[in-house]
């Protein structure tokens, strides 16, 4: 049996991925914006159309996990996906959540 190890958050659903954490952390140190080339099919076919233009959002690191916020304007409006590299993707959302509350405001 496999383990997922990356997860795509869009629309408030996790959906599994066959990528390995260690091939989208190197896509990242590439190019920020290139892990969300693996998954924009993935983001298309859940109903996200016309993407116009994808930015990085912003980034949480803990450990060996990870979470990629990247904020999409596609032709219905705007619309956050998060690539989440963690065995837990519902604890490292809510760590993510935990650390965007205490950071402080820049």
């Amino acid at each position: 049996m496999s383990v997922t190890e990356v997860f795509i958050y869009v629309l408030d659903v996790f959906i599994p991925t066959d990528l390995m954490r260690k091939e989208v952390l190197k896509a990242f140190e590439e190019d920020m914006l290139k892990p969300f080339e693996f998954i924009r099919e993935i983001v298309k076919d859940k109903g996200v159309k016309g993407i116009k233009n994808v930015d990085i959002y912003d980034t949480f690191f803990k450990e060996n996990e990870f979470l990629l916020e990247y904020r999409i304007d596609f032709a219905n409006g705007k619309i956050s996906v998060k690539v989440i590299g963690s065995g837990d993707p519902h604890r490292m959302l809510r760590e993510y959540y935990s650390y965007i509350v205490k950071r402080p405001n820049i």
